[in-house]
C-alpha cells in the first residue's frame, strides 16, 4: 500500500486487558491510496506490475514491512497512540499500553470516521505511508468526506528520469509542477511506458527525493522534458541540488 491520503482517527473503547476505558486512534486511508496484491516485494516488483486505485475508504487493521516508514510517518508522531509489536502496528491502551484488536474496535473507529468527516474535523496527513503488508477493511459503499472545492491542478512535465529497481527492472519518473498549487507530483511507469502509480501532493521537491528513497528506485539518466525550455532547466538544477543533499551522487 501507498498513500498519501491517511486520516488518524481517534476513539474510545474499553481495554480487554485492564478493563480501563481508554483513549487510543486507528488509520483510515482514502480512496486515493494505490495498492497490490498480495505477495508484493517493494524492493523488486516495483516497476513490474501497475498499482490499483482503492477506490474507497478503508480501515487499516494492521501494517507491516518498511517498518522505518511506518515509524517515522505514526509511532513517532503518535507515540501514546500507536506501537509495534511482532513487526505490526498496533493501536495501544493508554493505561496498559497493550494491543486494542481490531475487531473490538472496528465498528467505534468507522462510526467516529463518518461523523467526525461530516463535521471537517479529520485531517488529511498528507505524509507518504508505504507498508509491503497491509490488512485493510473497506468502509461500506456511499461513504464520503468532503474536501473544500479546489480548483484542478495545472500540471506541467518538467523531467523525464530513466529508473531502475534494485531487481534490474528499468522504467522512467516523471516530474510534474503545478504553479497553481505550487506543488510536485511524480509518475512512476514500467519499461513498456505503463503507469505504475502516481505520487502527487508534494510541498517541495524534498518530498519527491523522499518518494523515490522510499520506493527503492535509482535513477540512471535525466532528461529535460522541453530541451529549450529555461523552467525545465530551472527544475533539473533544482531537483539536482535536493538529489545532491539528501546524498545521492553521479556515477562517475
Amino acid at each position: 500500500m501507498l498513500t498519501k491520503e491517511w486520516y488518524k482517527v481517534p476513539f474510545s473503547a474499553d481495554c480487554p486487558n485492564c478493563g480501563a476505558q481508554t483513549r487510543s486512534a486507528a488509520i483510515v486511508v482514502g480512496p486515493a491510496s494505490s495498492v497490490r496484491d498480495a505477495g508484493f516485494a517493494p524492493e523488486s516488483d516495483i516497476l513490474m506490475k501497475p498499482w490499483g486505485r482503492l477506490d474507497a475508504f478503508a480501515l487499516v487493521e494492521s501494517l507491516a514491512g518498511r517498518t522505518e516508514d511506518i515509524e517515522r510517518s505514526i509511532v513517532n508522531r503518535f507515540h501514546s497512540e500507536f506501537a509495534f509489536t511482532n513487526g505490526r502496528l498496533i493501536s495501544i491502551c493508554e493505561h496498559c499500553e497493550e494491543s486494542l484488536p481490531p475487531a473490538a474496535t472496528r465498528s467505534t473507529v468507522m462510526n467516529g470516521f463518518v461523523r467526525l468527516g461530516q463535521r471537517r474535523l479529520l485531517v488529511n496527513e498528507r505524509m507518504l505511508l508505504f507498508a509491503s503488508d497491509a490488512a485493510l477493511t473497506e468502509f461500506r459503499g456511499g461513504t464520503s468526506l468532503e474536501e473544500s472545492p479546489m480548483q484542478d491542478p495545472d500540471y506541467a512535465l518538467m523531467l523525464i528520469c530513466d529508473a531502475e529497481s534494485v531487481n534490474g527492472e528499468s522504467g522512467t519518473i516523471e516530474l510534474w509542477h503545478s504553479i497553481a498549487r505550487n506543488e510536485y507530483a511524480i509518475v512512476v511507469k514500467g519499461h513498456e511506458g505503463m503507469e505504475m502509480l502516481r505520487d502527487a501532493l508534494n510541498d517541495d521537491l524534498k518530498d519527491v527525493v523522499a518518494a523515490i528513497a522510499d520506493l527503492r528506485l535509482v535513477l540512471t539518466q535525466l532528461h529535460l522534458a522541453q530541451a529549450s525550455s529555461p523552467y525545465c532547466a530551472l527544475a533539473r538544477d533544482l531537483f539536482l541540488e535536493v538529489l545532491n543533499d539528501a546524498g545521492y551522487r553521479q556515477a562517475s
